[in-house]
């Protein structure tokens, strides 16, 4: 594979200010807020295709090769093994944004909410939230980590 660098990435512009937020926080950058939320939309099952309002987000070559591997075991399970499905990157990352974009509605439900404030009905996160959040966060990644192995011994 060769692990197109250059495809913008997007994501829904309804979470466009909360990944600025987040970015330097939780995460180092926008490619790694990403992962997880792609992370817990496959785990879960869930895809949700992006809103009329997309930004893009970051380019693909900030994505590192595992998380490129990630990606392309994701489609694979998803397609029965198929490896047509991972022949073209543009469309590998076109289904990721959906799981991404899911992930993220489960991270907001499931974690960020009490962290985040509605500011002219954009979504940010709350200046006066705990500077435990990043602690928190890691809590919360490994929370669904040892969910994932537990379900499946």
């Amino acid at each position: 594979m060769k692990m197109d660098g250059q495809i913008r990435v997007k994501t829904d512009g309804h979470y466009g200010r909360l990944y600025n937020d987040l970015k330097n926080v939780v995460v180092g950058d926008f490619h790694e807020l990403f992962f997880v939320c792609a992370s817990l939309g496959f785990q879960h099952g869930k895809t949700k295709p992006l809103g009329k309002a997309r930004d893009d987000r970051f380019w693909s070559n900030t994505i590192n090769p595992r998380e490129w591997a990630c990606y392309y075991a994701m489609l694979l399970e998803e397609n029965n093994m198929d490896y047509l499905a991972i022949q073209d990157d543009k469309a590998v990352m076109s289904r990721i944004e959906q799981y991404a974009n899911a992930g993220m509605d489960i991270l907001m439900e499931d974690f960020l909410s009490d962290y985040v404030i509605t500011n002219g009905g954009e979504l940010q996160l709350d200046p006066g939230c705990s500077k435990e959040l990043p602690k928190h966060f890691l809590h919360f990644v490994f929370e669904q980590i040892d969910a994932e192995i537990s379900s499946s011994l």
